[in-house]
């Protein structure tokens, strides 16, 4: 990564220490431009959340217990990030998932794309996005988040 970017995903990452009690996972609605059809089905139908403009199911996503703690352990984690690429095999980021929590009045979110294997991170900072690695994407994420089944 590049300085700025290192900077910033280290100021995200004592932040989570610091912040991420009562963290919540949720599951996005189908991508808007891979699959219209049945994301506007998902939109009519209603049960879904905003997080930072994007559709999320409006329950949270049962996993087993310690999940969001090990998914945040993995953003923390330097070498599971890479400067932010242009993507031109990719419809578009679209967070498959949201890790989503409040500390002092203030909302947290992490967004993850696995269309475009990226990561943005909403805080008191700021944003902060960048590529998610991929020993961290193929060895450690998609065990902890499977891909929806269609």
């Amino acid at each position: 990564m590049r300085d700025t970017e290192l900077s910033s995903q280290q100021r995200a990452s004592a932040d989570i220490l610091r912040t991420a009690h009562h963290v919540h996972i949720y599951r996005g609605l189908a991508h808007p431009h891979a699959d219209p059809g049945r994301y506007q089905k998902q939109v009519a139908q209603g049960g879904w959340v905003e997080f930072h403009s994007f559709k999320f199911h409006n329950q949270p996503v049962d996993l087993p217990a310690g999940t969001s703690a090990k998914v945040l352990e993995l953003y923390r984690d330097p070498s599971s990030h890479e400067a932010l690429a242009t993507k031109t095999t990719c419809a578009g980021f679209h967070p498959d998932y949201a890790l989503v929590w409040n500390h002092g009045g203030r909302q947290r979110v992490l967004q993850i794309c696995y269309g475009c294997h990226e990561w943005k991170y909403f805080g008191p900072g700021g944003v902060v996005h960048t590529d998610i690695s991929e020993p961290a994407y193929f060895r450690n994420l998609l065990r902890l988040l499977p891909r929806e089944k269609p």
